[in-house]
């Protein structure tokens, strides 16, 4: 899972999608930082143009599903679908910000989602019998996370947080089933990821059998 592979693209920001000046937008990301430090939560910037009426909703809403759809596309499952079958995935996604050193899927818990890491970083980790953290992997965009769930009925085999600010998109597995099983290139893309992920853990766990 270390970020070995050739550099990808990186996903564009909301405000390449928008039409509002790059001074909003400034303006904006400055009240989305005081914003944090004064309520302690992480606004998205679309939820502070909205606030400072610098767009309307369906604006936001249009730029989000184009961002959402080129996020999808920079991903090794979906690169192969075209533009608009990468839209109308998109539809099954939602956007989630994680602040840094939060956990947000726990080892043996059911939570049937497929995540996307499109910004920040991201370890996954496991512990022994005795509650001892093992590190396995630290994850960079723009990667899946949580795919090992979806053959074990949403069963968490791995415990992930976030080590920086990061944003993911998700979705159920049930509204990605068709993909997953009858898009062979799509179907395939997620079955490599799935191996390579599990001889990664496999190595890092000094096993030579399935750890499932």
């Amino acid at each position: 899972m270390e970020n070995n592979t050739e550099e990808k693209a990186k996903p564009r920001l909301l405000g390449e999608y928008l039409s509002c000046s790059r001074g909003s937008i400034r303006i904006a990301m400055q009240k989305k930082r005081d914003s944090k430090l004064r309520e302690k939560s992480q606004k998205r910037l679309g939820e502070v143009l909205l606030e400072l009426e610098m767009i309307e909703q369906e604006e936001l809403e249009n730029a989000l599903r184009r961002q959402r759809a080129d996020r999808l596309g920079l991903c090794s499952v979906f690169e192969s679908l075209t533009r608009a079958e990468l839209s109308a995935i998109g539809n099954h996604f939602s956007e989630i910000s994680i602040p840094a050193g939060q956990q947000f899927i726990f080892e043996g818990e059911n939570d049937p989602t497929l995540y996307i890491l499109v910004d920040g970083k991201i370890e996954v980790f496991t512990k022994d019998d005795k509650g001892n953290e093992i590190h396995i992997a630290y994850v960079q965009p723009v990667e899946p996370i949580g795919e090992m769930g979806y053959f074990q009925g949403g069963i968490r085999t791995a415990s992930v947080r976030a080590v920086n600010p990061t944003e993911l998109l998700s979705a159920a597995y049930k509204n990605l089933t068709h993909y997953f099983e009858h898009v062979p290139h799509v179907a395939h893309a997620f079955l490599d990821v799935i191996n390579r992920r599990q001889a990664e853990t496999n190595k890092k766990l000094g096993k030579t059998d399935s750890p499932e």
